[in-house]
């Protein structure tokens, strides 16, 4: 069973039918097997959701891990994690009580990433494996 996973950011009317479009294409074969359709409603601001990180794991880190050899060798999952969260999410600067500055490194975790941030994060993460390495995703 091929998982689905689909954001559309509301801002019209046309995204509005691709809502139902998209619902009315997918509903008829998740009823046939027996699979729920879920339908999130969220603000862009919200902490990303865990549904989000659920699919990047399974639909994008995933399938790079399987599919990408770079100088003859494959990578585990985590290894891809780092590198794209290293080349995409920018660290950013924290200021201790002593007055320093420190770098933190960037994190999809709870608190640390909004809906709208992961959602860029991943397209931007399935574009460059697209067309850098060629992987195909579901």
């Amino acid at each position: 069973m091929a998982e689905v996973y689909r954001e559309i950011v509301l801002r019209g009317r046309a995204d509005w039918a691709e809502v139902v479009s998209t619902v009315r294409a997918a509903a008829p074969t998740m009823a046939r097997d027996g699979r729920p359709l879920r339908v999130i409603l969220t603000d862009d601001d919200q902490d990303r959701l865990e549904v989000q990180v659920k699919a990047y794991w399974s639909s994008l880190i995933e399938p790079i891990a399987e599919q990408v050899w770079v100088e003859g060798q494959r990578f585990s999952e985590k290894a891809w994690h780092i590198s794209m969260k290293e080349r995409f999410l920018p660290a950013r600067e924290l200021r201790l009580p002593d007055g320093s500055i420190k770098f933190v490194q960037p994190s999809i975790a709870r608190g640390e990433i909004t809906v709208r941030e992961m959602s860029q994060y991943m397209t931007k993460v399935a574009a460059y494996a697209a067309t850098t390495h060629g992987v195909q995703f579901d």
